[in-house]
Protein backbone atom coordinates (compact mmCIF):
# COMPACT_ATOMS: atom_id res chain seq x y z
CA UNK A 1 0.00 0.00 0.00
CA UNK A 2 1.44 3.67 -0.69
CA UNK A 3 2.62 5.44 1.77
CA UNK A 4 1.89 8.99 0.16
CA UNK A 5 0.58 11.27 2.39
CA UNK A 6 -2.33 13.94 1.78
CA UNK A 7 -2.52 17.27 3.81
CA UNK A 8 -5.78 19.07 3.51
CA UNK A 9 -5.50 23.22 2.82
CA UNK A 10 -9.11 25.30 3.60
CA UNK A 11 -8.90 28.63 2.47
CA UNK A 12 -10.47 31.14 4.72
CA UNK A 13 -8.85 34.21 4.67
CA UNK A 14 -11.21 36.46 2.80
CA UNK A 15 -12.99 39.30 3.96
CA UNK A 16 -16.17 38.70 2.07
CA UNK A 17 -16.99 42.39 0.96
CA UNK A 18 -19.36 41.20 -1.80
CA UNK A 19 -21.37 39.22 0.94
CA UNK A 20 -20.92 42.21 3.20
CA UNK A 21 -19.65 40.31 6.00
CA UNK A 22 -17.95 36.92 7.19
CA UNK A 23 -19.11 34.33 5.46
CA UNK A 24 -17.28 32.16 6.90
CA UNK A 25 -18.93 32.20 9.98
CA UNK A 26 -22.44 32.21 8.54
CA UNK A 27 -25.15 29.71 9.66
CA UNK A 28 -25.11 26.34 7.19
CA UNK A 29 -26.26 23.35 8.75
CA UNK A 30 -25.80 22.89 12.45
CA UNK A 31 -22.74 25.15 12.42
CA UNK A 32 -21.15 27.40 9.83
CA UNK A 33 -19.89 27.22 6.61
CA UNK A 34 -16.17 27.36 7.45
CA UNK A 35 -16.95 24.68 10.46
CA UNK A 36 -18.70 22.21 8.26
CA UNK A 37 -16.07 22.21 5.88
CA UNK A 38 -13.84 21.46 8.72
CA UNK A 39 -15.60 19.13 10.25
CA UNK A 40 -15.99 17.65 6.70
CA UNK A 41 -11.81 17.18 6.52
CA UNK A 42 -11.74 16.24 9.93
CA UNK A 43 -13.28 12.97 8.93
CA UNK A 44 -11.91 12.25 5.80
CA UNK A 45 -8.71 10.54 5.71
CA UNK A 46 -6.10 13.38 4.93
CA UNK A 47 -2.67 13.53 7.27
CA UNK A 48 -3.00 16.76 8.11
CA UNK A 49 -4.68 19.74 7.92
CA UNK A 50 -3.88 23.60 7.91
CA UNK A 51 -6.58 26.22 8.10
CA UNK A 52 -5.31 29.64 6.48
CA UNK A 53 -7.58 32.48 7.59
CA UNK A 54 -7.72 35.91 8.70
CA UNK A 55 -7.13 37.64 12.46
CA UNK A 56 -10.82 37.64 13.13
CA UNK A 57 -11.05 34.34 12.68
CA UNK A 58 -8.26 32.80 13.99
CA UNK A 59 -8.45 32.73 17.47
CA UNK A 60 -11.56 30.75 17.46
CA UNK A 61 -9.77 27.45 15.98
CA UNK A 62 -6.11 28.32 17.27
CA UNK A 63 -7.10 25.61 20.12
CA UNK A 64 -10.14 24.27 18.58
CA UNK A 65 -8.40 21.79 15.98
CA UNK A 66 -6.46 18.00 16.72
CA UNK A 67 -3.09 17.56 16.60
CA UNK A 68 -1.15 17.85 12.80
CA UNK A 69 -3.74 20.24 12.19
CA UNK A 70 -2.44 23.89 12.00
CA UNK A 71 -3.83 27.51 11.85
CA UNK A 72 -2.38 30.07 9.42
CA UNK A 73 -3.03 33.73 9.54
CA UNK A 74 -2.88 36.01 6.51
CA UNK A 75 -2.90 39.63 8.27
CA UNK A 76 -3.20 41.32 4.51
CA UNK A 77 -6.74 42.08 3.82
CA UNK A 78 -6.13 43.45 0.36
CA UNK A 79 -4.00 39.98 -0.17
CA UNK A 80 -5.33 37.35 -3.29
CA UNK A 81 -6.07 33.66 -2.68
CA UNK A 82 -2.52 32.82 -4.10
CA UNK A 83 -0.70 34.51 -1.20
CA UNK A 84 -2.70 32.52 1.56
CA UNK A 85 -1.75 29.12 -0.66
CA UNK A 86 1.68 30.49 -0.56
CA UNK A 87 1.26 31.19 3.47
CA UNK A 88 -0.32 27.56 3.83
CA UNK A 89 2.40 25.98 1.95
CA UNK A 90 5.13 27.25 4.08
CA UNK A 91 3.45 26.17 6.98
CA UNK A 92 2.96 22.55 5.56
CA UNK A 93 6.83 22.16 4.83
CA UNK A 94 7.79 23.54 8.21
CA UNK A 95 5.71 20.87 9.67
CA UNK A 96 5.26 18.18 8.09
CA UNK A 97 8.16 18.27 5.52
CA UNK A 98 6.12 16.69 2.54
CA UNK A 99 8.02 14.20 -0.30
CA UNK A 100 7.49 15.30 -3.72
CA UNK A 101 4.78 13.07 -4.12
CA UNK A 102 2.85 14.24 -1.74
CA UNK A 103 -0.64 15.50 -2.18
CA UNK A 104 -2.13 19.40 -0.99
CA UNK A 105 -5.78 19.48 -1.28
CA UNK A 106 -6.83 22.46 -1.96
CA UNK A 107 -10.43 23.49 -0.28
CA UNK A 108 -12.42 26.78 -0.54
CA UNK A 109 -14.10 27.60 2.95
CA UNK A 110 -17.50 29.30 0.71
CA UNK A 111 -18.17 25.57 -0.27
CA UNK A 112 -19.36 23.45 2.29
CA UNK A 113 -21.90 21.00 0.54
CA UNK A 114 -18.78 18.97 -0.17
CA UNK A 115 -18.51 16.35 2.45
CA UNK A 116 -15.97 13.98 3.73
CA UNK A 117 -16.87 11.23 1.27
CA UNK A 118 -15.44 13.25 -1.61
CA UNK A 119 -13.00 14.52 0.33
CA UNK A 120 -11.83 10.11 0.93
CA UNK A 121 -12.27 9.76 -2.55
CA UNK A 122 -10.06 12.46 -3.67
CA UNK A 123 -7.90 11.50 -1.24
CA UNK A 124 -7.36 7.78 -1.92
CA UNK A 125 -7.50 8.23 -5.95
CA UNK A 126 -4.47 10.50 -5.18
CA UNK A 127 -2.63 8.19 -2.77
CA UNK A 128 -3.27 4.67 -4.57
CA UNK A 129 -1.38 4.71 -8.19
CA UNK A 130 2.11 3.49 -8.57
CA UNK A 131 2.44 7.30 -10.61
CA UNK A 132 0.35 9.25 -9.19
CA UNK A 133 -1.50 12.51 -10.90
CA UNK A 134 0.94 15.70 -10.52
CA UNK A 135 -2.82 17.56 -10.24
CA UNK A 136 -5.80 15.60 -9.58
CA UNK A 137 -9.14 17.70 -9.88
CA UNK A 138 -12.73 16.75 -9.07
CA UNK A 139 -15.16 17.44 -11.63
CA UNK A 140 -18.99 17.81 -11.95
CA UNK A 141 -20.87 16.37 -15.21
CA UNK A 142 -17.67 17.27 -17.15
CA UNK A 143 -17.13 20.74 -15.19
CA UNK A 144 -14.00 21.59 -13.16
CA UNK A 145 -14.38 22.16 -9.58
CA UNK A 146 -12.75 21.32 -5.99
CA UNK A 147 -11.14 20.36 -4.50
CA UNK A 148 -8.01 19.47 -6.40
CA UNK A 149 -5.03 17.99 -5.13
CA UNK A 150 -1.62 19.22 -5.82
CA UNK A 151 1.47 16.96 -5.65
CA UNK A 152 3.92 18.70 -3.46
CA UNK A 153 6.56 18.91 -6.19
CA UNK A 154 4.21 20.94 -8.50
CA UNK A 155 2.24 23.63 -5.85
CA UNK A 156 5.99 23.71 -4.62
CA UNK A 157 6.40 25.82 -8.03
CA UNK A 158 3.93 29.26 -6.42
CA UNK A 159 6.22 29.70 -3.74
CA UNK A 160 7.86 32.65 -6.01
CA UNK A 161 4.82 33.67 -7.96
CA UNK A 162 3.79 37.34 -7.97
CA UNK A 163 0.28 38.27 -6.21
CA UNK A 164 -1.34 38.60 -9.51
CA UNK A 165 -0.96 34.92 -10.64
CA UNK A 166 -3.47 32.16 -10.31
CA UNK A 167 -3.40 29.10 -8.81
CA UNK A 168 -5.06 27.39 -11.95
CA UNK A 169 -2.67 28.26 -13.65
CA UNK A 170 -0.59 25.41 -12.79
CA UNK A 171 -2.68 22.46 -14.34
CA UNK A 172 -2.05 24.72 -17.29
CA UNK A 173 1.14 24.47 -17.13
CA UNK A 174 1.49 20.58 -16.52
CA UNK A 175 -1.57 19.68 -18.69
CA UNK A 176 -0.27 16.26 -19.08
CA UNK A 177 0.15 15.60 -14.92
CA UNK A 178 -3.35 16.50 -14.95
CA UNK A 179 -5.87 13.60 -14.09
CA UNK A 180 -9.83 14.28 -13.71
CA UNK A 181 -11.86 12.33 -11.35
CA UNK A 182 -15.76 12.52 -11.68
CA UNK A 183 -17.97 13.20 -8.83
CA UNK A 184 -20.92 11.83 -9.14
CA UNK A 185 -22.67 11.94 -5.37
CA UNK A 186 -23.50 15.11 -5.97
CA UNK A 187 -23.99 18.72 -7.75
CA UNK A 188 -21.40 21.20 -8.23
CA UNK A 189 -20.85 22.75 -4.82
CA UNK A 190 -22.26 26.55 -4.38
CA UNK A 191 -19.13 28.93 -4.58
CA UNK A 192 -20.95 31.19 -2.20
CA UNK A 193 -19.84 34.92 -2.86
CA UNK A 194 -22.84 36.71 -2.81
CA UNK A 195 -26.02 37.50 -0.58
CA UNK A 196 -28.23 35.77 -3.66
CA UNK A 197 -25.49 32.91 -3.29
CA UNK A 198 -26.09 32.19 0.04
CA UNK A 199 -29.74 32.07 -0.36
CA UNK A 200 -28.99 29.31 -3.11
CA UNK A 201 -26.59 27.29 -0.66
CA UNK A 202 -29.65 27.39 2.27
CA UNK A 203 -32.81 26.58 0.02
CA UNK A 204 -30.43 23.48 -1.32
CA UNK A 205 -30.43 22.20 2.33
Amino acid sequence: MSSRRVFAMILAAGQSRRMGELKQLMPYGHSTMLETVIESVLESPVDGLVLVTNPQIAPTYQEYLPDLCFVVVNDDENSEMLASVQLGLRRIKEECAPAPTDGIMVLLADQPQIRAGTLATCAETYRLPRQPPGILIATYKGRRGHPTVFSFKYLEEIETWSADRRLNELAGMHPDEVRELAITTGPMPIDVNTPEDYDRLCNSQ
